[in-house]
């Protein structure tokens, strides 16, 4: 019986003995490399302001408030903010609904064939 309890003891006490040799470490690795020297750099120019805050969020259009040219200048705009580039550096050639009308799914076919394989 006494036996068991010594290993048990013996177990835990080197756990322990382990812990607290790697919370020294640290505490010794911040002594020797926590105070560094900041490198001095000269001065950049600032960054400029790319993208205008917003006021308030603009209203959200259903399909039918929108005709075909003003959907396609929603999108131009979007992307231009997006990316940053001018709306005259990409063409829109054509705009489709992402979703599968046969299916239903709204998703990639492999996470359709993840579904199917989950049942």
């Amino acid at each position: 019986m006494l036996n068991k309890w010594m290993i048990v003891f013996a177990g835990v006490g080197t756990v322990f003995a382990a812990l607290i040799a790697i919370i020294a470490m640290l505490y010794l690795f911040q002594i020797l490399f926590g105070k560094r020297k900041e490198k001095i750099r000269p001065d950049l120019a600032p960054i400029p302001e790319v993208f205008s805050p917003i006021a308030s969020p603009a209203p959200v259009a259903t399909q039918a408030q929108v005709g075909s040219g003003e959907l396609v200048a929603v999108i131009a705009a979007a992307i231009s903010a997006a990316t940053g580039a001018a709306t005259s550096a990409f063409r829109i050639t054509s705009i489709q609904h992402s979703a599968d009308s046969d299916t239903g799914f709204n998703t990639p076919i492999w996470g359709r064939i993840e579904r199917f394989a989950q049942k």
